[in-house]
């Protein structure tokens, strides 16, 4: 059986054959050279995974067979808030929260954030983190793939929250990850992380005031990457794994 995942829009209803084509078919058999007979797997990232037989490929289409359905369940929604960083830091991290199971990335326009680019750039950009975001679950043989929100202001992102667990990264916070994760499991948290520089003391008092709680990893000083990638992970680990 092969071990490569393709991305596909929808997933059948039926057990009938069907066919891919366009990029994902290029994938198959120009680059992972899969042939008739092998076993491949496939998502819309909306949970699910379907296990197909490949039938037959030719120039355009690969006809594939199904064989069974994979839901990957989840305890808890992840929603990651997270300032605007330099392109490839949040690059960076769009690739490697979507390997850990964020459900959805909020880009935040915070005092201390890169500065948004013009329009037709930015929707470039927005484009970039849908294709890292893909590549990345198909890569892990994952079955969510985050919505990745247009960026917005963090006060407007606060003020939307509502029934979830809500937390910002704050270094000079004495209550730790270890203290909520040790507690009742949330059935959604969303995870606010400044860009670099982290946040103003105006924007921790406006995170406050709409209910977020901050939580520090340690006494080191991490990078936003880095920081991003211990907090997904302990909440991973302690409550979706």
């Amino acid at each position: 059986m092969t071990s490569n995942q393709f991305f596909i829009k929808k997933i059948p209803e039926t057990g009938r054959r069907f066919f891919i084509e366009g990029q994902e078919h290029h994938h198959l058999c120009r680059v992972a050279r899969a042939k008739p007979g092998q076993h491949i797997w496939l998502t819309d990232g909306h949970n699910r995974k379907l296990l197909v037989e490949i039938e037959d490929i030719d120039s355009s289409k690969a006809w594939l067979r199904p064989l069974d359905t994979v839901e990957e369940k989840i305890s808890v929604r992840i929603i990651l808030g997270l300032g605007l960083t330099k392109p490839a830091t949040f690059d960076f991290i769009v690739q490697k929260a979507t390997e850990l199971g964020v459900s959805e990335i909020q880009p935040l326009i915070t005092e201390r954030s890169q500065s948004l680019p013009a329009d037709e750039k930015l929707k470039r950009r927005q484009e970039r983190w849908g294709r890292i975001a893909k590549e990345a679950l198909k890569q892990c043989k994952g079955a969510i793939l985050p919505e990745i929100k247009p960026p917005v202001e963090l006060r407007k992102a606060a003020r939307a929250v509502s029934t979830v667990k809500k937390i910002y990264l704050d270094e000079s916070s004495r209550v730790y990850f270890r203290d909520i994760l040790e507690g009742e499991k949330a059935d959604a948290i969303y995870l606010m992380i400044g860009p670099e520089g982290g946040w103003t003391q105006d924007e921790i008092a406006d995170l406050r005031a709409e209910g977020f709680k901050g939580l520090s990893l340690g006494g080191r000083i991490l990078k936003t990457e880095t920081a991003a990638l211990a907090a997904i992970s302990l909440i991973s680990h302690f409550w979706n794994w």
